[in-house]
């Protein structure tokens, strides 16, 4: 457990127990510190009655505040259960609490944490029978394998495809242009490539639509040398599967971002980034055969055009790759997701009605 959660354990327990005599507590929030997470939980929250985001992120507030669909809660808290898409259980620190985890990206394109950060969940979701798989292999036992919510929206919500059309529009696209879409992973984790082609968006501006994803951790020099040139755009989370959805060409490196992409059939670029401390084999073997690799940014518009003119060019392989990464791409990820996550509240009897059900997602 993280040094904090330790610590404040014994208070929090006891402030806990108070809290359940007073009836001073929730039965069930979601734990989201960043928009990512928001992004990443939306439509789970919204299959629940019980709509209640714990944050301190003072974006996302004001962006709840403009929804109106969610209570807003900050810590601490004294819930009897918590869903998240991180492992931070030590924010929450009594054995009490039913804590609910799901991966934040897709798949493990990093090295999996030791299990027993996994198993201080009661329930841990992944987003396919091999990534549980691997979970259960280095010793992982709370986990189920469900798909990845974050996805549903682009396969079954009839307003995806409009609202990416409307943001083409606001981002101002020349419609005769093909779209770009460059994402990249922390840096700070030595598996990024946003060093070979953050200063040189401007040469591709000429002839491409050209968007950005970033970390949300990334260093903010990147983030800050982007925003400098205006028409590259820098894309909310909010608006993250809008962007995939308009890419012509993906550009990216080890993030787990390339696994949306694939799950949305985009044709697929990766800079070739050195072997990191939770770099895997299994990964590069992967991102070899969906995507075409290379090494600097002097080879990038050669790839991209190529690509352009064979956009069918690794689709088998990307439907292959799906089909390890999330096992059926249906729409239906966030009720399989649910009902685990019910059907273990019922379980320790947090609640036992329909009732607490909503009846149609956020």
């Amino acid at each position: 457990m993280v040094l904090s959660g330790a610590l404040l354990k014994l208070p929090y327990t006891l402030l806990w127990h108070l809290a359940q005599l007073l009836c001073k507590t929730d039965k069930l929030v979601f734990y989201c510190p960043e928009m990512l997470d928001y992004t990443n939980l939306s439509r789970l929250i919204g299959f629940s009655a019980q709509r209640v985001v714990v944050t301190q992120d003072r974006i996302l507030i004001e962006q709840l505040k403009v929804e109106g669909s969610c209570k807003v809660k900050r810590l601490p808290l004294f819930p009897r259960s918590v869903v998240m898409c991180r492992h931070a259980t030590h924010k929450f620190p009594c054995n009490k609490i039913v804590k609910i985890g799901l991966r934040h990206g897709a798949y493990h394109f990093k090295r999996m944490t030791k299990a027993d950060n996994y198993n201080q969940f009661d329930l841990y979701l992944f987003s396919s029978q091999a990534d549980l798989k691997a979970a259960q292999d280095i010793g992982v036992r709370v986990g189920k394998a469900v798909g990845f919510p974050r996805l549903d929206q682009a396969f079954r919500n009839e307003h995806f495809v409009a609202g990416a059309r409307d943001l083409a529009r606001n981002l101002g696209h020349d419609p005769a242009k093909p779209t770009l879409l460059f994402t990249a992973t922390w840096d700070k984790s030595g598996m990024s490539a946003v060093n070979l082609w953050y200063q040189r968006l401007d040469e591709l501006l000429p002839a491409y639509n050209v968007m950005v994803t970033l970390h949300p951790w990334i260093s903010e020099r990147f983030r800050r040398d982007i925003e400098a040139n205006g028409q590259a755009r820098i894309l909310s989370p909010l608006n993250y599967l809008e962007g995939i959805w308009m890419a012509d060409v993906v550009i990216g490196d080890t993030s787990s971002a390339l696994a949306d992409c694939c799950a949305l059939d985009k044709p697929i670029i990766r800079f070739k980034t050195p072997q990191a401390r939770r770099s895997l084999d299994e990964i590069e073997q992967l991102l070899s055969r969906i995507s075409l690799s290379i090494s600097s940014f002097e080879e990038l518009p050669a790839a991209i055009q190529r690509l352009l003119a064979e956009p069918e060019l690794f689709r088998e392989a990307r439907q292959q790759a799906n089909a390890i990464m999330f096992d059926v791409l249906n729409g239906k990820a966030t009720e399989r997701a649910w009902q685990e996550i019910s059907s273990l509240l019922k379980e320790k009897g947090i609640w036992d009605s329909s009732t607490d059900t909503a009846t149609s997602p956020i």
